[in-house]
């Protein structure tokens, strides 16, 4: 376990990974990004560009775990490191995501496929150590790449065209290799954060609780990615640590409060409460959120297709509700200078605040507890940066959203 203290406002990870530059350290280091990992964590930094060089992406992993090679870095026993440090898109776990990062590599790779294309490779999506998603483009014409680890990609194939069979509308397979590549068609529809200011969120909450059904009744052989509830503890550590670093900035008034109001409510919910019984279990996404979803281009709240059914498996339906809650959070907090899209995005938060944390409702509390959670968990990328007003705003709407359900 990797001690996090180290000097004022640089985290364990973050001296790893200048010690280990030394002199080759160009630009300033910037959080992008920190998950719970194995024993550890994987945590990613920029490093800003300089005169002389582009940005760069180092990622530090203290998880402990194996890889197939080491393609970086390794601190300490080989056999034991106390860490790993990689340089993007170099990741140890995923060996094809280098070459679908560089335009001739990725032309060669999608032509072993049988698709030809003739712009740069788009990467939209970065999960260190998990997946990534690039949109590759010939003209008009989108294919997505999917990178995971040379162990999943036959799972999730598997797992895409059960859903399929069962009338969830994720997208078409058109091919995939053991190195770790499933190659997919876009979803149908548009996507759902393209048309907020259309959408009506009674009827579009209804199209996804449709979705939810459809997606439940399909038997996958698998458990769905671990719930955040999990890893709270994880969360309320680093978030502590990160704040002990910023002791010196000027923290928003009420950050600590609303921080201490979710720790406490998380802290003292009832864990019978919380427990579900096998028999409630059922097949969810696993990491629903809004991003995920498209939309028919005639009705922009009518679930037209959904994406990243990666983490899908037999799970708590809670999990889902407190998930697209949570990002729904953050997501207002992200588009502050874009009043408009706040508007959209805290319509369809109030809607279903009112429909899945309800007076009453069963299994209130578990979606309770695990959105504030997710509240906590997206706060920590910002509070990791030193955005503690964008923290604390995301703090502060959680913290708001459940009291006023509870006071309902």
């Amino acid at each position: 376990m990797v001690d996090e203290t180290s000097p004022a406002g640089v985290s364990a990870e973050e001296q790893m990974l200048r010690d280990a530059l030394g002199d080759d350290l160009r630009g300033e280091l910037r959080v992008l990004s920190r998950e719970p990992y194995g024993s550890g964590s994987l945590t990613g930094f920029e490093e800003a560009a300089s005169a002389d060089s582009p940005a760069r992406y180092w990622y530090v992993d203290t998880s402990g775990k194996a890889v197939e090679a080491e393609t970086g870095f390794v601190l300490g026993d080989p056999e034991h490191p106390e860490a790993r440090i990689w340089l993007h898109p170099a990741d140890p776990r995923l060996p094809a995501l280098a070459p679908a990062s560089f335009p001739e590599a990725a032309a060669t790779l999608m032509g072993r496929m049988g698709v030809a294309i003739d712009q740069r490779p788009e990467l939209l999506v970065y999960r260190p150590g998990k997946r990534a998603m690039f949109r590759m483009r010939a003209g008009d014409r989108e294919t997505y790449l999917k990178i995971v680890r040379p162990t999943a990609s036959a799972s999730i194939v598997h797992l895409q065209e059960s859903l399929r069979a069962g009338g969830v509308p994720v997208p078409h397979i058109t091919g995939w290799s053991e190195l770790g590549i499933v190659l997919t068609e876009t979803a149908a529809g548009v996507p759902v954060t393209a048309r907020l200011d259309e959408l009506d969120p009674a009827r579009l909450l209804d199209s996804i609780e449709a979705l939810r059904e459809r997606m439940g009744a399909v038997d996958t052989g698998r458990d769905a990615r671990a719930s955040l509830a999990a890893r709270q503890d994880w969360y309320l550590r680093r978030l502590d640590a990160a704040l002990a670093r910023w002791a010196g900035a000027d923290a928003p008034a009420g950050l600590r409060a609303d921080l201490a109001t979710l720790t406490d409510r998380i802290a003292s919910a009832d864990a019978s409460a919380l427990d579900l019984d096998d028999a409630e279990r059922r097949t969810v996404h696993g990491d629903l959120h809004i991003g995920q979803l498209f939309v028919a281009a005639d009705d922009p709240s009518a679930v037209s297709g959904v994406i990243d059914i990666d983490t899908c498996g037999l799970g708590d339906p809670a999990d889902d509700e407190a998930a697209l809650m949570g990002h729904l959070v953050a997501s207002i907090v992200l588009a502050r200078q874009d009043p408009a899209r706040a508007a959209g995005f805290r319509r369809l938060l109030d809607a279903a605040a009112s429909r899945w944390l309800a007076p009453g409702r069963p299994g209130r509390e578990r979606v309770a507890h695990r959105t504030a959670v997710h509240v906590l968990a997206h706060a920590l990328a910002p509070t990791e940066r030193g955005d503690l007003a964008g923290a604390a705003a995301e703090l502060a709407l959680g913290v708001a959203l459940l009291e006023r359900q509870s006071a309902a």
